[in-house]
């Protein structure tokens, strides 16, 4: 969709644009529901950690660990400005102006990132009109974003083993010889691993990334698994890379100078592979997933009715919501609605910093309502560059294919009320409160 250069002078003149209708030439834009990730933060391993994975300090962040950042909330608010323009162009919301306060609804996970994440996407969406996020009222922990932690419901640990070992053909290790060349990619940007980290594996005191086993590590109290060892470690520590250049960073600072883009992509497979086994995994996805996946559903459906209990009075008059948690809410979805993307850049399914999947409710002339589900994402070096998103440089948009209520039209849509049963079908109904 092109945008108009009317939206850059908000304020001078107020443009109504016509509605613009969808590839089969008679659906009007209704509603947009998007689940984004929070954008660009600082590390959430302490300094005394990641220093066992690396040859050489780590660059410095200036902000708290886990926080967003200056340049990611910089970077959010384009993203607003982008989701405002594309309501606009269809005439869901004025193009210039503060839109009115009931059209838009923002709803964020307690944590300083998705917080601050939501009021970049308002400052960009409508800045200076007073719009405010929503959040769970006491700060505390949030169920609809961590199920499992918040006591909702719990894994049963022997079954998720087996489901994630199954997808892992039994053997977790494996991805040290499939994926030889992103750990040998990894293993020169570190220059992996300090003697502490080695002996603690029973290494010795001299090991390399890829000589590290790779294991389940079960959590307390029906909390899940996670990941221990070569494959955790290659996940966070090739996500820094992104976030390094994501935010800026002197190239120097960006795994030390030794990283070009083409071999941080093949890192960033390290990093998919772990969040597919431990994120969207079937059993795991829908015990983590239920709970947002249903609120989600509820808003897409909120024009009538179909089976996810009566909803917020905010979210239904709202033409755009926008629930801000983090990559693990991402995974557990597509997960559960067995969705996949690849864009540009990036590898399969990966969930860049303030990424979304976005759900747009269409509305024919014969007055049936369709879902079209997508993934959209900044590029790179949209990042890096804090590029605005005008009609020369769009963010990525692929469109999203769920089995079981997608037809074969462009854009794949699902007719509401079969949207609504496929997701249904989904649920874990344990799991959603």
């Amino acid at each position: 969709m092109r945008m108009r250069n009317a939206w850059w002078i908000a304020g001078l003149i107020v443009v109504v644009a016509s509605p613009v209708v969808h590839a089969d030439g008679d659906e009007v834009l209704q509603k947009v529901v998007i689940v984004s990730r929070h954008g660009v933060r600082t590390p959430i391993p302490g300094a005394s950690e990641l220093a066992n994975y690396a040859a050489q300090p780590w660059p410095a962040w200036a902000e708290a660990p886990a926080d967003l950042t200056p340049r990611g909330a910089q970077l959010v608010t384009l993203l607003g400005r982008y989701y405002r323009q594309y309501l606009a162009e269809q005439a869901v919301v004025m193009a210039a102006g503060c839109p009115v306060r009931e059209s838009v609804y923002v709803y964020a996970d307690t944590m300083q990132r998705t917080k601050a994440t939501a009021q970049a996407l308002l400052d960009g969406f409508a800045g200076g009109c007073g719009l405010a996020y929503r959040s769970k009222a006491d700060g505390g922990l949030d169920s609809l974003f961590h199920p499992l932690e918040a006591n909702v419901c719990k894994v049963d640990p022997m079954i998720a083993q087996t489901r994630v070992l199954e997808r892992a053909a039994g053997d977790l290790n494996r991805t040290t010889r499939d994926l030889k060349t992103s750990y040998d990619t990894l293993q020169t940007v570190l220059d992996c691993c300090k003697p502490a980290l080695c002996s603690a594996f029973g290494r010795g005191e001299r090991c390399t990334l890829p000589d590290l086993p790779t294991a389940l590590l079960t959590q307390p109290d029906g909390k899940g698994i996670g990941l221990l060892g070569a494959l955790a470690i290659a996940s966070t520590t090739s996500e820094l890379l992104l976030l390094e250049y994501a935010d800026g960073k002197p190239a120097a600072d960006v795994g030390w100078g030794r990283a070009t883009n083409a071999q941080m992509l093949q890192t960033w497979r390290l990093h998919t592979e772990a969040y597919d086994l431990i994120q969207r995994t079937p059993y795991l996805a829908r015990k983590k997933g239920s709970a947002l996946l249903s609120r989600v559903a509820a808003a897409v459906t909120s024009a009538r009715q179909l089976g996810f209990g009566p909803p917020d009075p905010a979210v239904r008059e709202a033409k755009f919501v926008a629930y801000v948690g983090h990559d693990t809410n991402i995974w557990n979805l597509a997960g559960m609605m067995d969705v996949t993307w690849l864009q540009p850049g990036w590898q399969r399914n990966q969930t860049p910093p303030a990424g979304a999947l976005m759900f747009e409710v269409r509305e024919s002339a014969d007055k049936k309502l369709r879902v079209y589900t997508s993934y959209l994402a900044q590029s790179l070096e949209q990042m890096r560059n804090v590029t605005p998103l005008t009609a020369e440089s769009l963010p990525a948009k692929t469109p999203l294919r769920i089995p079981g209520c997608s037809t074969a039209a462009p854009g794949f849509p699902c007719t509401l009320e079969e949207f609504a049963v496929a997701i249904r079908n989904t649920l874990d109904r344990d799991c959603v409160e």
